[in-house]
């Protein structure tokens, strides 16, 4: 096979499995890469190349049956003609590079009565500005000579034998004959004194050919054209054959599809008010035909450069053609035209050739339209194909083009990354500032009673909820001080503020589910109560969660039994504080369960800077005051009367 290096073409790479073989050449199907992409539907470089090589034959004498034909190709241009892209030489081998295209007799079977109606109507065209315009004659006109492109439009080829009107006679038609299609050729034609009415025959043939087995019903005026094909195109004499052109102007080339492609294509001749008129009904028209027929015959045309600039087809047209048809419409939302496979097959090819357009009014059509197409293609091609262009547009000096241009790359981040949309390294500049629970509710809790209804205080919050502004953290009763210390040498007042410092610490660190907790226990000492145990340290800690929720104040104690009670407490524990005269009385294994008040004299136990500790005593409180609170035990008055060899009384170690 032949190499990159030895061609015309830099980045050809070629099949190496022929998809036609003729008498005259092989047909590959190749790709250029890293060239343009815009040779056929795909946008992927994919282009047409066949190599002949020289022939036999009175006709081939001066150049061969491929060089004609690409001598041909490239001398007479037309939109139903094959494009010409390059030639070249290699060796004895002669190579032509066309558009992508595939021979007729591979993919007829798969189309519907009326694409080949259509596929007719573009070689009749092609064979008017040969007859007309150029003053050439075909001379093979068949199925082998057409060839169908990406978008499934025919193409008229095999140009090998074509020559002027003035060149035609009964002998070149001789020496032509031995490869012409034996079928398309007239049995009388060495007798005709006329020669120029060859195509005529060979035509009514070829729709003779494409229509087997096909239903007459399928098309309008199918079955009448037959008959016109027969009677006129085949008469017997060649006089009577009437011209091409006139062929257009039959029922068959003229029903309502026909119409509507017909004005597509020739849409730079019509008037404002003729496409204003013609686009603000065309969908309607077209609801009736198959989707697929619509999106491979008109789709390249509803998305021309021409029609995407008319103002009537962008507002009537164009947004529901780009938008893929979706069952679960919302409100108010449009739906598509063409279902999710037919738009992918025919309408996404386009959009791919539409973004390496360099038309700012088209350009931001796409990118109006480009959050409802977008999710239709696939990573490699939105990476390698969109993303590219996209990037292109943000360079550009139009602000708005810019702006929609980064709204597109915004649609893309979900899709490909940030990584690969933005590029570069990126790293974590922000973090989540939202609160993090760091225990889950119980199910208890997620499962309240509907019949209640939450208030204020139900709430999670972050301060503390109260009625009234005075009831702060201080004066709130059932808030207890720690345990002052045991040098007993701090004022209340230090340990009050303390003890403020420290429940605000803790508040702000605690677990917001505490707050809910109303499963608590709440403690309260009446006033004249004959119970006489007093609270030890495991009553106090449960008192304290529960005093300090403003959810249960409320509900339990009243305020100014509160206030009071708080009073009395303080009282006794000063008092406590004086009457402990053992600090072994501290120690959990000599704690009494009562406690009796002590009278005794203050005396100043710095007087001969040794301290003297008395033997353990016996300390009462009186029950009315213990029934208001708890006494504070971290106070001691040493006792000089005692002896010092005694010690501390005890091992401290055990």
């Amino acid at each position: 096979m032949m190499g990159n290096e030895s061609s015309q073409l830099s980045g050809l790479e070629i099949e190496e499995k022929a998809v036609e073989i003729t008498d005259f050449w092989c047909h590959y199907q190749a790709k250029i890469n890293d060239s343009c992409r815009y040779f056929s539907l795909k946008s992927d470089g994919s282009v047409s190349v066949f190599k002949g090589e020289a022939a036999a034959g009175p006709l081939w004498a001066i150049s061969t049956p491929l060089e004609k034909f690409s001598n041909n190709l490239l001398k007479y241009r037309h939109p139903c003609i094959v494009r010409y892209i390059s030639a070249w030489q290699q060796r004895s081998t002669l190579h032509l590079a066309t558009e992508y295209v595939q021979p007729l007799s591979q993919v007829l079977n798969s189309l519907t009565p009326l694409q080949i109606c259509i596929g007719l109507n573009n070689i009749l065209r092609a064979l008017v500005f040969l007859h007309e315009q150029a003053g050439m004659s075909h001379n093979n006109v068949s199925i082998s000579a057409i060839y169908v492109t990406g978008d499934g439009q025919w193409k008229l080829g095999g140009l090998q034998y074509l020559c002027p009107f003035t060149e035609l006679t009964s002998a070149y038609l001789k020496h032509a004959r031995l490869h012409r299609y034996d079928k398309a050729v007239d049995p009388n034609e060495d007798s005709y004194e006329i020669t120029t009415k060859v195509d005529q025959y060979s035509f009514a043939v070829l729709v003779d050919d494409v229509f087997k087995g096909k239903n007459n019903d399928e098309v309008p005026y199918l079955k009448e054209f037959k008959s016109f094909c027969r009677d006129t195109l085949q008469h017997q004499n060649p006089a009577k054959r009437t011209n091409l052109s006139e062929v257009l102007q039959h029922n068959f080339f003229n029903h309502e599809f026909i119409t509507i492609y017909k004005f597509l294509s020739f849409l730079p001749l019509k008037s404002e008010e003729e496409k204003a008129d013609f686009f603000s009904h065309i969908l309607d028209t077209l609801k009736c035909y198959d989707e697929e027929t619509v999106a491979k015959q008109l789709s390249g045309l509803l998305l021309s450069r021409l029609a995407m600039l008319d103002q009537t087809a962008r507002k009537d047209v164009i947004p529901f053609i780009l938008k893929p048809k979706n069952d679960r419409v919302q409100n108010g939302e449009n739906s598509g035209f063409f279902n999710l496979t037919v738009f992918k097959g025919h309408v996404k090819p386009r959009l791919m050739q539409l973004f390496g357009v360099r038309d700012s009014q088209i350009r931001m059509l796409l990118l109006t339209h480009f959050s409802k197409f977008v999710q239709v293609f696939t990573h490699e091609e939105l990476s390698h194909h969109i993303l590219p262009e996209l990037l292109l547009g943000i360079k550009d000096i139009d602000d708005t083009l810019v702006a929609s241009t980064l709204v597109c790359l915004s649609e893309l981040v979900p899709i490909l990354g940030a990584d690969t949309v933005i590029g570069g390294k990126r790293s974590k500049l922000f973090t989540d500032g939202r609160p993090n629970p760091k225990t889950k509710l119980p199910i208890s809790q997620l499962t309240r009673s509907p019949e209640r209804k939450k208030s204020l205080r139900d709430l999670p919050c972050s301060e503390d909820v109260f009625e009234h502004s005075e009831l702060n953290t201080f004066d709130n009763p059932l808030i207890l001080n720690e345990r002052p210390s045991p040098v007993g040498g701090e004022s209340m007042e230090d340990e009050i503020i303390t003890k403020e410092s420290s429940t605000s610490k803790v508040d702000s660190e605690a677990d917001w589910s505490d707050w809910e907790n109303t499963n608590r226990q709440l403690t309260v000492i009446e006033p004249d109560s004959t119970i006489s145990p007093p609270l030890n340290d495991e009553q106090l800690i449960q008192l304290e969660p529960a005093a300090a929720d403003p959810l249960l104040k409320n509900d339990f104690i009243p305020k100014e039994d509160l206030i009071a009670k708080k009073t009395l407490l303080q009282k006794a524990a000063l008092n406590a504080k004086k009457n402990i005269l053992d600090i072994s009385e501290l120690d959990i294994k000599n704690q009494k369960s009562d406690y009796f008040k002590k009278n005794t004299d203050e005396f100043d136990f710095f007087a001969d800077m040794m301290p003297v500790i008395e033997k353990p005593a016996v300390v009462s409180v009186d029950t009315s005051e213990i029934a208001q609170g708890l006494s504070s035990k971290l106070n001691f008055v040493p006792d000089e009367n005692l002896d010092e060899s005694e010690g501390w009384g005890e091992n401290w170690n055990d």
